[in-house]
C-alpha cells in the first residue's frame, strides 16, 4: 500500500516536472525567437543606414542624382566616375547585405529589399560597380546578369 502510494506520488512528480519542463521550453522558444528578431532588425537598421550614408553622399553631389536614382547613362570618366562609383558602391553594399540578411533569417513581416536590388541592376552605374567588383556582392549579383564594368561604358542599347 505504501509503495501503490510512493509510485504515485513519482509519477504526480514526474508529470509535474515534465509540464515544468514544457512550460521553461516554451518561454526560452519564445525568448530565442525575439532575440533573433532584434537581431534581424538592427542588421535591417545597419544596411538602412549604409543606404543613406550612400544617400548622404549624393546630397553633396546632387549632380551625381541622375546616374544613381535615374538610371542615366554612365558617361562620367575621371574623378566624376570614381565618386559616383563609390556611391553606387556604399549603396550596393548596403543591399547586398540587407539581401543576405533577407535570405537567411525570413519573416514575413517584413518586406524585402529585392525590388531595390530590380532597379539597382537596370543602372548603368550599379551595373559598373557590380562588374567591376562582383565578389564584393555576392547576394545583390543575382540581379546582374549583364553588369558592366566601368572601363566599359554602358549605353542605353546595352540596357534593353
Amino acid at each position: 500500500m505504501i509503495g501503490t502510494i510512493l509510485q504515485t506520488l513519482s509519477l504526480v512528480g514526474v508529470v509535474f516536472a515534465l509540464y515544468f519542463a514544457s512550460l521553461q521550453t516554451r518561454r526560452l522558444q519564445k525568448q530565442v525567437h525575439i532575440a533573433n528578431l532584434y537581431s534581424r532588425y538592427e542588421a535591417f537598421h545597419h544596411a538602412n543606414e549604409r543606404y543613406d550614408a550612400g544617400l548622404a553622399m549624393l546630397f553633396q553631389r546632387p549632380d551625381l542624382r541622375p546616374y544613381v536614382l535615374r538610371r542615366k547613362p554612365l558617361d562620367l570618366a575621371g574623378e566624376d566616375l570614381d565618386r559616383a562609383l563609390i556611391v553606387a558602391d556604399q549603396m550596393a553594399g548596403a543591399v547586398d547585405h540587407a539581401l543576405r540578411v533577407g535570405d537567411r533569417f525570413p519573416d514575413d513581416e517584413r518586406g524585402d529589399w529585392s525590388l531595390l536590388a530590380e532597379e539597382m541592376a537596370r543602372s548603368p552605374l550599379f551595373q559598373a560597380i557590380v562588374g567591376e567588383k562582383p565578389s564584393d556582392f555576392p547576394d545583390l549579383q543575382r540581379f546582374f546578369p549583364h553588369a558592366h564594368p566601368p572601363s566599359s561604358p554602358v549605353t542605353q542599347s546595352d540596357e534593353e
